[in-house]
């Protein structure tokens, strides 16, 4: 089969992702911005109580609020452009997958390997939870965590594609599907077990976290869901639109 254009591959997927980003924006916007609120709430009772004067907000709230937007946009437009360029690389070493679902089966995968499967390990906490002192450090295990979990889906992808050519010892074609998955599950297992759990104790009452945890995660799943949605859409759009190979129209002949 044709690959798409990189063009439409590219614009596909900035469209699927300014889509996803925006509905997700709009999710936290009416969901999660309620629970932040009464975090925010919490911390400053916590802080009096403790005789700490808080920090004045460098950017007010209402402003936070627009930049919740303009943030998600931004974010949506640059996994757009990532994944748009990553998925015309791959599309050809990926024959195992179905032309329709290729698209928006990597995409969940993506959201998985770089979001969701993190997000496990190092659960989103609302304000007033953790120390400044750590942020550093949060930050380097969370991201080393995003790269080692992106790194050891694409190993067994690879693996499988290498177990899926044609020719080679019999054995390949056995294991073409459990190699894989078990070297995924166990490394992706090993991972979660090695990285070091988050440092900061939680001062928050445990149902306001968990709160702002699940919505976190339901946002997480929006984005994502929306993204391979909206990829899968706009490229079957894209591809119902272009010319077939050989169709051509042609006025009668009138003398």
């Amino acid at each position: 089969m044709r690959s798409k254009p990189l063009g439409s591959i590219i614009k596909a997927a900035v469209i699927a992702g300014l889509a996803a980003g925006l509905l997700t924006a709009v999710f936290h916007f009416f969901v999660t911005e309620p629970v932040m609120e009464r975090a925010i709430e919490l911390e400053d009772l916590l802080m009096q109580a403790q005789g700490v004067t808080g920090e004045e907000l460098l950017v007010d709230r209402g402003v936070q609020r627009g930049g919740l937007f303009l943030g998600f946009l931004l974010y949506g437009l640059t996994w757009g452009l990532l994944f748009g360029a990553a998925y015309r690389t791959t599309e050809r070493w990926l024959p195992f997958i179905g032309a329709r679902l290729r698209g928006p089966l990597l995409v969940l995968l993506a959201g998985w390997s770089v979001a969701v499967f993190p997000f496990l390990k190092y659960p989103a906490n609302p304000p007033g939870v953790g120390d400044p002192g750590t942020v550093q450090y949060r930050q380097i295990i969370f991201f080393a965590f995003i790269a080692l979990s992106a790194l050891n889906t694409l190993i067994a992808l690879l693996l499988r594609r290498y177990l899926s050519q044609p020719g080679g010892a019999p054995w390949r074609k056995d294991w073409s599907w459990t190699g894989p998955l078990a070297m995924y599950v166990a490394g992706a297992a090993g991972l979660y077990l090695a990285m070091p759990a988050n440092p900061d104790p939680i001062m928050m009452p445990a149902d306001l976290v968990w709160t702002f945890r699940a919505v976190s995660l339901a946002g997480l799943t929006v984005f994502w869901g929306v993204f391979a949605g909206g990829f899968a859409l706009v490229t079957w759009a894209f591809e119902a639109s272009r010319p077939r190979r050989g169709s051509f129209s042609a006025s009668p002949n009138t003398n």
